[in-house]
């Protein structure tokens, strides 16, 4: 069964894994002292799959604060390996990866295409982005049983939102990241109750994820769970993009996942895609908690669904047929996380 897996370990412990990472905040002053010199104007977030789904909850996090701090912008780190983004002066990049060793990332800053010195959000002391990183926010990982990220996602998203808090002053974002293990604690317990309650279904053919606002960043990890577990093409958009092109291929053999944050346009798009025959299912977790942090409180959901259809099928959960050649590409050491 899917909940004796080494995922679904992963994900019961993602309370006590985000909560010794905020009690600690092993480098965060640094980190934030570092990205708000006096010199800097802009920090440019990156990392690859679910770390640059950490840059992008930072960046849409900053856009609906108060408005202190630099601004933010995320950049995929393929952009920085391959030298197709251009650094401004007052520029400060944020490197996210739990490894520390993601090749697109170490590629960048051993080429010297970024400015120095750069902060970090990882989980490994030692590791190459570590080492040479101006100062970094660390976020140990507990256990990782399974190649799926689940404590790494979430506690890379708590100290990112904890770093930026510090920078701009945001009270109410720093006191909603500071409830996040009991907000975890709530959507894992749902979770479990949910899937189990979930009505047998073929796996679909393809599927689209949609949330709103900051739950844009959750709809593209739901989408990729959805890829990396169950096997399954998936994309995700913004919800208003649910309702409109999204929508468009979808038919009786699809699946639209909704991550609701309260937003209006989100039933609308449920609606749009069920009126072409694809199945729509609602994900808990995004209500759990200040919709900044959707990213991390609907996850576990999005791992309980993955893991189900990807159960039906007979798929290993927790190591997938795509590893080994995934960290062949991807890696400039064995260590397996992103």
């Amino acid at each position: 069964m899917w909940r004796e897996t080494g995922l679904w370990a992963d994900v019961r412990e993602l309370p006590a894994s985000v909560a010794a990472a905020l009690d600690a905040a092993d480098g965060f002053d640094e980190t934030a002292a570092l990205l708000s010199g006096p010199d800097v104007r802009r920090i440019v977030a990156s990392g690859n799959g679910g770390a640059y789904y950490v840059a992008l909850a930072l960046w849409l996090a900053a856009g609906m604060g108060p408005g202190g701090g630099p601004e933010v912008v995320a950049v995929p780190s393929g952009l920085l390996a391959g030298g197709w983004f251009r650094f401004r002066p007052g520029d400060r990049l944020l490197a996210v990866s739990s490894s520390g060793e993601f090749r697109d990332l170490v590629e960048a800053v051993e080429a010297g295409s970024v400015p120095l010195p750069y902060a970090a959000v990882t989980a490994t002391a030692g590791s190459t982005i570590e080492c040479a990183a101006g100062a970094r926010a660390l976020q140990p990982v507990r256990h990782q049983r399974a190649v799926t990220h689940t404590q790494a996602l979430a506690g890379g998203l708590a100290a990112a939102l904890a770093v930026w808090a510090r920078i701009s002053g945001d009270a109410g974002l720093a006191a909603a990241v500071g409830g996040l293990p009991d907000a975890l604690a709530r959507a894992v317990e749902g979770a479990e109750a949910w899937a189990q309650g979930l009505e047998p279904a073929p796996a679909p053919a393809a599927a689209i994820a949609f949330s709103a606002g900051p739950g844009w960043a959750a709809a593209l990890e739901a989408a990729l769970l959805l890829k990396e577990v169950a096997g399954i093409p998936a994309e995700g958009v913004d919800a208003r993009e649910g309702a409109t092109s999204a929508m468009y291929a979808l038919g009786a053999s699809h699946l639209a996942l909704s991550l609701p944050v309260g937003d209006p346009s989100e039933p609308e798009a449920e609606r749009a895609c069920a009126e072409t025959g694809a199945r729509v299912v609602r994900c808990p977790g995004g209500g759990e908690a200040e919709p900044r942090l959707a990213l991390a409180t609907t996850l576990p959901a999005g791992c309980a669904f993955a893991a189900t259809l990807a159960e039906a099928a007979g798929l290993d959960i927790d190591r997938p047929a795509w590893v080994d050649a995934y960290y062949r590409t991807a890696r400039r050491a064995s260590a397996e996380d992103g």
